[in-house]
């Protein structure tokens, strides 16, 4: 019943079919991956399933329901997968904007009436757009629909005052711009204030920086990341999925790094005063963690945004101990992103 109850509210047939002309989806998706983001009642990763899809993954953050006084979005679509038989058919939990999972390279991407929500959490385009580019495949495309700008009903109701400012066409197609070549499809038919868009991911040479170990150890990062029971080394794991060792190796960059693009943005706990020290009173401050390998090691640079580093200057975390698994090949160190 509760299905039931879910289904008429979310997936009423006249509007999804507006929607489902609207949005060009590939009639056949044989032997592609797909990721639904957003994925809410599972309405378009059943509908790529049906068009042959070999793998789909929908994700959501669970949401209120109307009428219903909680509703588990990923119970109740895994639940339909088993019923249906659907072994390619997976769902998972994740809260865009303040989760920062990676789940792999996928075909198709759908991203459909959710992006003000994902906005919202962040308060920056460019974030979304590296997390969608990080999963779209060499030729990979995502379907994109939403409002545009703060005409739109639902972007007034659900983005704050403070992000609203940010949040337009000419905004999100330039953080867009970056990562993919951008196609406007045209409006949506269930709601005026909405467009339709297509996005191919745009070929990215890998970059290589080299860099010199600074002497020594972080005692600081290292006091930081263990304070109050390693809250922030928890909070790295909720925003990144990966828990981080305590403390960081510290690089100084031989090239230039672009700091502008390819991060995801969290709030993590830090001294609120830093000429206090750890005497200070402690807050979340925004931070920006740019996915990289050290020679070939997964890790990831990381500071927090308005305080004054050094352009060359590179503090890196990671869920082991990067000296160690480096295993002294220090000599020579090459970034790569």
């Amino acid at each position: 019943m509760l299905g039931d109850v879910v289904r008429l509210d979310y997936q009423n047939p006249a509007r999804m079919g507006a929607k489902l002309r609207a949005i060009p989806i590939p009639p056949y998706m044989f032997n592609h991956r797909v990721l639904d983001v957003g994925c809410d009642a599972g309405y378009w990763s059943f509908l790529a399933a049906q068009r042959g899809a070999s793998e789909v993954l929908g994700i959501d953050r669970n949401r209120e329901v109307k009428n219903v006084d909680f509703v588990d979005l990923i119970e109740l679509n895994t639940k339909r997968a088993v019923e249906e038989g659907r072994t390619n058919v997976r769902f998972e939990r994740l809260n865009l904007g303040k989760q920062w999972h990676e789940y792999g390279k996928f075909d198709v991407v759908f991203c459909f009436s959710m992006y003000h929500h994902w906005f919202e959490c962040v308060g920056d385009h460019l974030p979304i757009w590296f997390w969608l580019s990080r999963h779209c495949a060499d030729k990979g495309v995502v379907y994109w629909e939403g409002p545009v700008d703060g005409a739109d009903p639902v972007v007034r109701r659900n983005v704050s005052d403070a992000n609203r400012a940010q949040y337009s066409r000419d905004a999100i197609l330039a953080a867009a711009k970056v990562y993919f070549d951008c196609e406007h499809v045209g409006p949506a038919l269930h709601e005026p204030t909405r467009e339709v868009w297509r996005f191919k991911r745009l070929a990215r040479r890998e970059r290589l920086t080299p860099a010199i170990l600074m002497g020594g150890g972080n005692n600081g990062a290292t006091a930081a990341f263990k304070y109050a029971s390693g809250r922030r080394m928890n909070e790295v794991k909720e925003a990144l999925g990966v828990k981080p060792v305590p403390g960081s190796l510290n690089l100084m960059l031989d090239g230039p790094f672009d700091w502008d693009e390819g991060y995801y943005r969290a709030q993590l706990f830090d001294v609120a005063d830093r000429s206090k020290g750890f005497d200070s009173e402690w807050a979340l401050r925004w931070a920006r963690l740019y996915p990289l390998t050290i020679n070939d090691v997964p890790a990831w640079a990381f500071r927090f945004e308005q305080d004054r580093y050094d352009y060359k200057f590179m503090e890196l975390i990671a869920p082991e101990m990067l000296r160690e698994r480096l295993d002294g090949n220090l000599r020579k160190i090459v970034l790569c992103r």
